[in-house]
């Protein structure tokens, strides 16, 4: 009875999230692709929100050891047991290291990789399903999954995004306008990527940037040199 108060569309993004992290991630990017979907779900999945619970201390802990093959007190002479952030596939943790400096540490979700792959097998026998449906042939259903899996595969290899940081602070470093989090490697693997913790105002918080005495133009103006 609730469910037909809302439009296909909002029941479509309810669906999704009552689906967890894997079915999120694929609305979300879906969110960007109006020339997919339509411009009426496009919107509506913008509204899907990734925080996911976040893990207790102890899986933290379990995780981080297994990984780097030592306790997270032979690591960091400070560690923040509540997570500063959760989303889908990790959660972020505050920390000190042994030489003082302040790090932000992602820590994959316990079990995530499991969960991610059994939910594609299942995406993809959708879209093998989908193919078979003359309305969904403009959706490109198998084409699109495969594609999503790909980009969330490679997500779930922090080593991968450790690698990109490294590139982009190389190219970046006479360049005074950006500041890429420098990685610390010997604390870092595939499900853990220990950064150098950056204190800064995220772009969607105008109000703040103003505050603090941003030009928005020159900050917009760089953001699009950086891009291209």
């Amino acid at each position: 009875e609730m469910l037909a108060r809302h439009t296909p569309q909002a029941r479509i993004r309810l669906a999704m999230t009552e689906l967890g992290p894997t079915f999120i991630k694929l609305g979300q990017i879906l969110s960007t692709r109006p020339d997919v979907v339509g411009r009426e779900l496009a919107d509506e999945l913008e509204h899907l929100q990734s925080e996911t619970p976040a893990d207790s201390y102890d899986l933290v802990r379990a995780t981080i050891q297994a990984e780097l093959g030592q306790e997270v007190e032979d690591l960091f002479i400070e560690f923040e047991g509540e997570a500063l952030a959760s989303a889908s596939i990790g959660q972020v943790h505050r920390a000190r290291l042994r030489s003082g400096e302040r790090v932000a540490v992602k820590v994959q979700h316990a079990g995530i990789q499991e969960r991610v792959r059994v939910d594609l097998d299942i995406l993809s026998g959708l879209a093998l399903l989908a193919e078979r449906i003359p309305e969904f042939t403009n959706y490109r259903p198998y084409e699109t999954a495969a594609e999503f899996q790909r980009i969330l595969l490679r997500e779930l290899d922090f080593g991968r995004e450790e690698r990109h940081m490294q590139e982009f602070a190389h190219e970046f470093e006479t360049d005074a306008t950006i500041q890429v989090p420098r990685t610390f490697p010997e604390l870092s693997t595939g499900r853990v990527l220990t950064m150098e913790l950056l204190k800064r105002i995220k772009l969607a918080e105008t109000t703040r940037l103003i505050e603090a005495g941003y030009d928005l133009q020159e900050l917009a103006r760089r953001g699009a040199e950086v891009y291209l």
